[in-house]
């Protein structure tokens, strides 16, 4: 098994990220991590041109990180993180084409129903992100596949227990990453998938069949506050 970091973040596309592709493969290598899922904002405040060049700058950021990642022995999986209101959703198991797939409508502008209908459509999943920060709760759970445990320190609280609780009351699986964004030391984490995976449809269809095993982060608040970079 390797170790995938499912949520992280370069600063091509997420504005809040302050890490280039670089820094951001070098730091997961040095920690250990396998691989990991670029989840890269897709959002209003995200898009700086018009929507469907902005597209084509998404999908090329995630395969220039594809590139670095493989040089240093990572292997890169696409994934998205749509912001909807004042939510955000991680899809997996879809690939960079399904950017395109939307129409001229952007993901952001969706329903929660339209998103989840999407990612479906595309073979994927649609994961609740860190659904419980700032006193937030889960959105509706007949939509969704998942939820996150998400371990970023600057939280300092990954509310596993109350993810736990809330994906076995309704029969949804667990995810895990830090939502790295280098604003912050590292937290070591994220879901154990099989050597053999190799594709973002293998990654769907896997987690499709149930609970993937977790490696969790316990926050240290006070390393936390020693390391918050605002840039």
């Amino acid at each position: 098994m390797i170790l995938y970091d499912m949520h992280v973040h370069t600063k091509g596309i997420s504005k809040c990220s302050l890490l280039s592709p670089e820094q951001l493969c070098d730091a997961l290598k040095n920690e250990g991590t396998g691989g990991f899922v670029l989840t890269n904002h897709y959002g209003k405040r995200h898009c700086d041109m018009d929507f469907p060049l902005w597209l084509e700058k998404y999908r090329d950021e995630f395969y220039r990180v594809k590139e670095i990642a493989a040089k240093r022995g990572l292997r890169a999986l696409f994934g998205i993180e749509v912001t909807l209101g004042s939510q955000d959703f991680l899809l997996y198991g879809v690939t960079p084409d399904s950017l395109f797939h939307s129409g001229s409508r952007p993901l952001w502008a969706f329903s929660l129903k339209e998103l989840s209908d999407f990612a479906h459509s595309e073979g994927g999943l649609l994961i609740h992100a860190h659904p419980f920060r700032h006193k937030g709760t889960p959105a509706d759970y007949t939509l969704l596949d998942g939820v996150e445990i998400n371990c970023h320190p600057l939280y300092h609280n990954n509310w596993r227990e109350e993810a736990r609780q809330y994906a076995d009351a309704h029969g949804l699986i667990l995810t895990c990453g830090s939502d790295y964004h280098g604003d912050i030391y590292k937290a070591h984490c994220g879901v154990y998938l099989p050597e053999r995976l190799q594709t973002e449809t293998e990654l769907g269809e896997y987690l499709r069949r149930g609970q993937p095993p977790l490696l969790l982060h316990d926050i240290d608040i006070e390393k936390a506050l020693a390391t918050q970079n605002n840039g």
